[in-house]
This record gives C-alpha cells, structure tokens and sequence, in this order.
C-alpha cells in the first residue's frame, strides 16, 4: 500500500480528543483514512479518522455556517464560468477600449482579486481603493485607473456582485475567518498539518484562528540513493521510466512505485500511451475490454476529452447548421449515435457531400442529400434523415434563452439522437455520463448570472466547463502511480522516478501576473512572481521528492529546442544510470524478427478485367494516363474507386477555374464558328459576345456558390474578359480555320477497352486537314507524348480516331502567356505547332503516320496492362508520387524497406 511520507498513526494517536489533521488535497487525505483503516483489528467498528483536506474542511465550515444561518454567509459562492460572466460585464462597464481577447483579461483579472484576498492586501472589494492606496504609496506607484486599470475592473466587479448576491470562493474565506473570529465557529484544540510545500497567509490566518494549537509535522526523510539519467527526449524519458517501473514490478510486485511528471498535465495522453505499451501491450487491441491498468494517474482528463464528453459536444454542434467537412466527418461517423445499420448511409452521405465541393455544408443541403441518399440505398425507415429534420426544425425554433433553458434543450436534443449509443456502456463511460449531468447543472446555473444566451454563447460556456472538468475514473489503486510534482508532496514510496528536470524545466520559469505590480508581487512571494520565488519553492518541493523514496532516479532531456542541457542543479551531481533499451512489447518484435525469414513473393497483378467491366472504362484517357505514371495506383484509382476529393477553399478552386474557361470558350465559338468571323467583328461586337459567353458560363457556377458576394463574381468577370482578349489575338494571328465541333463525346476502343471521350476542339484548316486541339490553363508540354510511356494519352488518343487529324495540340490559355504547343503535318505552319521531324532530336519517327503508328503501340501496352491487372509500384517520374494513395499502396513503408 502507498505510505504517506509522515506517520500518520502516530500523528492521530497524539492528536487530542476534537482535533484535526489536514492535508493539502484529497489524494494525501485518502492515503491517511487507508493506512488508518489497515490498522485496524478485522471485524471491529471503528469512527473514520479526524483526517480532512483544507478544500474540504474550509467547505464543511462553509455549510456548517449557511445551516446555522449565520447572515453574512446567506450568500452564493460563484464558480469559474459564473466569475467569468461577472468579469466580463464588469470589463465592458469600466474599459472604453475593445479587446482582442477579452476572455484572458477577465481570468488574469479574476486570478489578481484572489491574490490580493489570499494574501490579505485586500480585505473589502467594495473599498478598494481604500486597500490599494497605501500599497502603491508603498511602492511609489501612481493609481490612476489607467495606471493600474485592474482598480476599476474590481469596482465594477463588485456591484456585479452585489447584484447577484454571489462572492467568490476567496470572499468566503475571508468570512469563515471572519466568523472563527467572532465565536461564529466553534475552536478546534489542535490542528496538525503534513504534506503542505506553501500556504497562503489567508489560510494559514483562518488555521490559527480555527485552533489553539497549529502543528506542522514534517515528512520523514528517507535517505537513499540517486542515480540521474539523460535522455535524448521527453518520449526517450517516459519509455525509460515505464521500463524501470516494469523491472521494479517484475522483481517486487507488491512495491509502490512513483512517477513524477514535471507539467503531467500537458503531456498526459503521451504518457498513457506509452506507459501501456510496455506495462500492457495488450491494452492496445481494440477488440480487447477495457480494464484497470496497472497505474494511477493523479492529473485528470478533462471531461471535454473523454469519448463521451467529446462526442457529446460534437453532436450538439449539429445545431449550428452550417459545417465544414472536418466536422461534418467527425459528425457523420461518430460512435455514440446513429443505429449501427446505417454506417453505410452515413458513409455514403458523406461521400456524396464531397462530390458538391462546397466550402461550408449547410443543413438545409445535408438534409436534402440524407433524404436522397436513404432513398438510393432503398433503407426501411431510415433513422438519420428524421433525425436531422428534427435537429433542423429545432434550430429554427430555439434562440436567445437562459442558460437552464439551453441546458434542457441539450440534453433534450442528444436523447433524441440516441446518445450516447445503443449498448450499455461500460464503467468508465458511466461515470462519464455522470459527470456530463454535473456539467448540464453548471451550465443551468449560470441563469443567475448569465442573462439570455444565443446558441454560440451556450455551446461555448458548456464547452468550457467541460474543458475545466476533470475526469478521474474511479477504479483500484495501482502499483504504480503517475503524479504531477504538488501532487506526490506527503507521499511515500519504495521506489521513485522523476521525469522532466533538466535545467531549462526545473525550476519552472516565473508568469507573474500581468495586472498587479511586479514589485508587490515579488515583495509578497506571490505565486510565480519571480526566479527567487520559484527557485526557492522548487527547492523545498526538491527537498522533499528527494526524502522520499530510498531508491531515487532523476531524468531529464539532454537537449531541449537544440541547446544541450544537464540536469538541474537543485539535484546536485548523481551517478549516472545506464539506459534500458529492451521491454516486453520490443523483445516480442525482436523475436519475431529473429525468426525463420519470410519469403517475400511480389504481387503485381489483380484480377484482369471482366469483359463487362470493358465495355466502358470509367475515367477516360486519364485511365491510360494514370497507368502510364504508376500502374498501381491506376488499379487503386480506377478500378477500385479510391480517390479523394478537391478540398473545399475560399472562392473557386483551380479545377473550376479551368472549366469556367473551357466553357467561356465553346460559348463564344458556338456563336463565332470559325476564324474569319472573328475577324470580321468590331471591338464592341467581339466584347459583347465575350460578354455574353462569360455569363452562360457563370450561370450555373453562381447557383453553387451563392455565398460568394457580388464583387468576386465582377473581379472573375474582368480576370475572364482580359484572358478571353489575349486568347483571341493569339487565334486571330492563324491561318484560316473553322471550328468543326466542340465538346464533341465519342466512344473509342483501344485495346480491348472501350472509352468514352470528351473532345475540347477540332478545327478544319483551309487545306483540309484537321488540328484536334486541348485546351490546357496550366503548363503542359508535348514531351508527354513522345516517351515510350505516354503520359499524356489524351490527345493522341483523338488523333488515332479522326481520320483527317494532321496535328495536336494543346492550347494553353493563361494570363500573359497564351500560345499554342503541339506538333503534326501541316501545309500551313502555326506559330507553335512543330513539324514531327523537329519534334524531338534523334526520334524514331520522322513522319504524322510514323507518329500514330508510335502512339498506337504505346496506347495499345497501356490498355493491355490496365485491362490485364498490371499493378507494380512503380513511378514513370518521382513527382507522380500521389501521396493521396500512399494508405493503399504503402509506397513510404516499401520505400524504408528497401
């Protein structure tokens, strides 16, 4: 069992009859009722000890007062988010100026006025200045209020408080000494304290008025060994401590063993997770049930981080009704919602939203599509679309209201979406559900305080009381136990670690706190003030880690943000420990890896295509295309559907970009036809015709991003008129031509694979011949089509199937460098379009048929392999490393492998 580190027996056996002995938190407080309760005889009754924490004893006085009536006590002690409301009315009221983050003002603000109170500067707020003067006399400071604006932060505080007959939790102390002093509470003979590293002078004053006699007893030092041991990081030290707890386990299981994390609360989940991989690798199964692990942590997880609190939020973000797609995600395939049948309703809801593109998600369209999707999938009675009607028809209907009344929707609304699930939940999500209630409470009362609150407002205030709510299941106590450094104070064990106490973190840096001077708070050692009063608090805290254990290893990391470190010197110069390297979990893969070798067989096919699934290829020529850079990936991509979508951005994507100009362009040739007519046009004529093709092409682009304002659509207008301009002047400097057909569809066959095309442009030049024309807003290049590998199959592929096609080639439409690029066999040249000869030096062809003959081979091998199951993991270029893939064809860990 974990000793406290003072004798405890012995500290009740001399304890007068009526007194007390108190702890400073509840964990230390807990340890002394168990050791108390071992020692006694099997089978007797016996009282529980006279054993309390400070938090809990100044409570027990509170109530003891309210029961009795006591006038001054008939008050409200306020918690944090009732605090925060105050503060927040109390800033607008007494500052002219707007703040960029309020929030943090009002917690600074609310963290100086306990200052002050604790440490008994200020005994009445509603005379502050009174209080305040003769200190900044003191100190030769001004007090004007906007010298020292916390002074009229307080002032309007104070009426806040008046208003709504609440105190705060400091106010309180300074009435239960109040009434210690006035006889309202009885004395106590003796009070003993043990485990306290400081005390407030607030506190310490109520101890002294509270009993005739105040004890401190001192922790029993154990003097033993220390050993230090540099670790290359924070996540090399944790592994090195849960391997030193693991071989102290093996060698004694019934030892107590501690670890002390310096700032546990920022790197608990880290912590956690390594600490069960070596201690319980078997934790780490998802299909195995949760059970108590091997250790205890004293640092909670808030309840906004646990999967029921998480997932509780998440669902109430439903009624904002409008979403991006991250949450819409987490959303849609949250756990704890939903009947378990419609995982594939929700999933292929969510996919379809993706194909709209959309920045932002509203309700009303996820509705729409639920209703659709249910119907497509043929479900009976599907759950989900009535459940988002009912969610959208209560965001209709619910505004401003008081903060109870939000707390009744909630939880109104998350019964009605099944949370938190259909199976029973197990211990741990029970107390969660708990605490959730508790947080619904807190957030009820701050009716008193709060006023009407809009939706944002009650989401945010219940989000940040489950951010402050700490969640610590209640299970058996561990061999091992992880706490924070004012958490081990008082504890005893046979074993300690200490992770995190190089020189950079320990002592810890001082904050003082912005809206007090700096020189009361380093003259009154306040909490963080300076690098004296922290190096001294942290050498008492030292003090006492060190006397705690007989067996002792301080870690620390020896290189923190690039700048090499030892350990800090409050530790003195110890022996090093030699690292350990090895855990359960790493023999295991060791072993493993030691084992008979595996033969490594290469798998480069799939099954070769059904003579249906060749009928109509889905994808095109981006089939071949996709075959061309990295077979497998054309396999995953096409034939198995895995690919992702466009994320959504501010304004149109590049994508839409280019498609609103090919479609500007086949408006405007529909109308023009051939080159002779645009030359013909006046300016006026030839603008309003660009006009004209801009406005068709826009049409349907607005109606899906009616978001966007007026002024994007006129800035795109003008961006498509200058292009339009340029691209013309380039097509009006060629030979005479006509434009046979645009966005023509044609079905080819190709290797046994039937595609359906989607031909931009083919012109008809005055000689007969026939150019097939791309248009291209990026930077292409006709290199693409000459390798052995054709990497850009598009075009050639028009070719092959346009009997009088000469040339291809691609027209590339960009702002300030429009031209043409391609090649072919013509009468009349075009600036651009190179003779096959000129093409490429050296080329196996010199002629337009030698050409086709060329692209016919190379397109019929890329239709052969794609129709066969050709998948090896190979790249054409390393820049077609589609990292979209990488989860499906595990090219990063092939990559390491070999």
């Amino acid at each position: 069992m974990l000793q406290p580190a003072f004798p405890v027996l012995e500290i009740l056996a001399r304890l007068p009859p009526g007194g007390l002995l108190l702890t400073p938190n509840n964990r230390l407080r807990n340890r002394c009722q168990q050791v108390y309760a071992a020692a006694q005889a099997a089978g007797s009754c016996w009282a529980p000890p006279p054993v309390e924490s400070l938090q809990g004893w100044l409570d027990k006085l509170w109530f003891h007062l309210q029961q009795r009536g006591w006038k001054p006590a008939l008050k409200q002690v306020l918690n944090r988010e009732q605090r925060q409301l105050l503060w927040q009315r109390a800033l607008d009221e007494s500052l002219e100026r707007q703040l960029l983050n309020s929030q943090q003002l009002c917690r600074d603000a609310d963290s100086a006025l306990a200052q002050l109170l604790q440490w008994q500067l200020v005994t009445d707020i509603n005379r502050i200045e009174a209080s305040v003067e003769p200190l900044l006399e003191k100190f030769a400071l001004g007090f004007s209020d906007d010298e020292l604006p916390l002074t009229a932060m307080i002032r309007a505080f104070a009426q806040q408080l008046h208003t709504h007959n609440g105190i705060t939790p400091d106010q309180r102390d300074q009435l239960l000494l109040r009434a210690l002093q006035e006889g309202a509470i009885g004395s106590l003979p003796q009070i003993d304290t043990a485990g306290f590293a400081q005390i407030s002078p607030l506190a310490d004053a109520i101890l002294h008025a509270a009993a005739k006699k105040v004890v401190a007893r001192p922790s029993v030092k154990r003097n033993g060994e220390i050993r230090g041991a540099p670790c290359q990081n924070l996540e090399d030290e944790l592994y090195q401590a849960a391997r030193w707890a693991a071989q102290k386990l093996e060698r004694n299981p019934r030892a107590s063993v501690g670890i002390v994390v310096n700032n546990l609360g920022q790197c608990r989940a880290q912590v956690e997770a390594i600490f069960a991989r070596v201690l319980e690798p078997q934790y780490l199964d998802p299909q195995q049930r949760r059970y108590t692990l091997p250790f205890n942590f004293s640092a909670g997880t808030p309840l906004a981080q646990t999967p029921i609190g998480s997932a509780a939020l998440l669902l109430l973000e439903l009624l904002r009704d409008e979403w991006d797609y991250a949450q819409l995600r987490n959303l849609l395939f949250c756990p704890f919602w939903g009947r378990e049948e419609e995982t594939w309703l929700h999933s292929a809801l969510f996919r379809r939203l993706q194909k709209l593109e959309l920045r932002r998600i509203d309700g009303a369209t996820l509705r729409y599509w639920a209703e659709r999707t249910a119907a497509h999938l043929q479900l009976d009675e599907p759950q989900l679309p009535r459940q988002l009607e009912l969610i959208g028809e209560c965001t209709r209907r619910w505004k401003r209201a008081p903060a109870e009344i939000w707390a009744a929707r909630f939880s109104e609304m998350l019964t009605a979406l099944g949370w938190p699930g259909n199976r029973n939940p197990d211990s741990q999500e029970y107390q969660q559900l708990q605490h959730w209630e508790s947080a619904l409470e807190d957030l009820a009362a701050l009716s008193a305080c709060g006023g009407s609150l809009t939706l944002s407002q009650a989401l945010q205030q219940l989000r940040q009381i489950a951010s402050r709510t700490p969640f610590q299941a209640q299970t058996h106590d561990g061999p091992v136990q992880i706490l924070g450094v004012l958490e081990a104070g008082g504890l005893a064990f046979d074993h300690l670690r200490l992770v995190g106490f190089g020189q950079q973190q320990w002592p810890p840096a001082p904050a003082p706190n912005p809206l007090l001077p700096i020189q009361w708070q380093k003259h009154w050692k306040m909490p963080r003030a300076s690098a004296e009063r922290e190096l001294e608090l942290a050498r008492e805290l030292s003090d006492d880690l060190l006397g705690a254990s007989a067996d002792i290893v301080v870690s620390y990391t020896a290189v923190e943000d690039g700048v090499h470190q030892g350990l800090s010197s409050l530790f003195g110069n110890p022996a090093a420990l030699s690292p350990i390297e090895t855990d359960a979990l790493s023999d295991h893969s060791a072993k493993l890896a030691a084992a008979t070798a595996l033969e490594n067989v290469a798998d480069n096919r799939l099954p070769p295509l059904a003579p249906a699934d060749c009928e109509r290829v889905r994808g095109g020529a981006a089939v071949l295309k996709a075959q061309a850079l990295c077979p497998l990936n054309a396999q995953l991509r096409y034939r198995l559907g895995a690919r992702g979508f466009v994320q959504p951005d501010i304004g149109l994507s590049p994508a839409e970009r280019g498609n609103i100009v090919h479609q500007v362009l086949a408006e405007f040739w529909q109308q023009c036809g051939d080159v002779a007519h645009l030359r013909t046009m006046d300016e006026e004529h030839r603008r309003d015709q660009i006009d004209s093709s801009i406005e068709n092409a826009l049409r349907n682009v607005r109606k899906k991003h009616t978001h966007l304002p007026a002024g994007f659509w006129g800035m795109e207008e003008q961006r498509l008129v200058r292009l339009m301009d340029q691209w013309l002047q380039l097509e009006m400097q060629r030979p005479a031509f006509a434009v046979e057909k645009i966005e023509w569809e044609q079905q080819v066959q190709i290797g046994g694979l039937q595609f359906s095309l989607r031909l931009d442009r083919l012109d008809q030049l005055a000689s007969g011949e026939q150019l097939v024309v791309d248009y291209k807003t990026g930077t292409p290049s006709s290199k693409d089509w000459l390798g052995e590998r054709i990497r850009e199959p598009q075009l050639p592929l028009y070719a092959l199937f346009q009997p009088d096609a000469r040339a291809i080639a691609f027209g590339q439409v960009r702002h300030g460098d429009c031209k043409w690029t391609g090649c072919g066999e013509l009468e009349q040249p075009i600036d651009g379009i190179k003779a096959v000869g000129d093409v490429q030096k050296d080329a196996p062809f010199a002629t337009w048929d030698e050409l086709t003959e060329h692209w016919q081979r190379g397109l019929q091998l890329l239709a052969d392999e794609y129709r066969s199951g050709v998948a090896t993991l190979t790249f054409d270029r390393t820049a077609d490393n589609d990292s979209e893939l990488w989860p499906l064809n595990r090219w990063p860990e092939r990559n390491t492998a070999e």
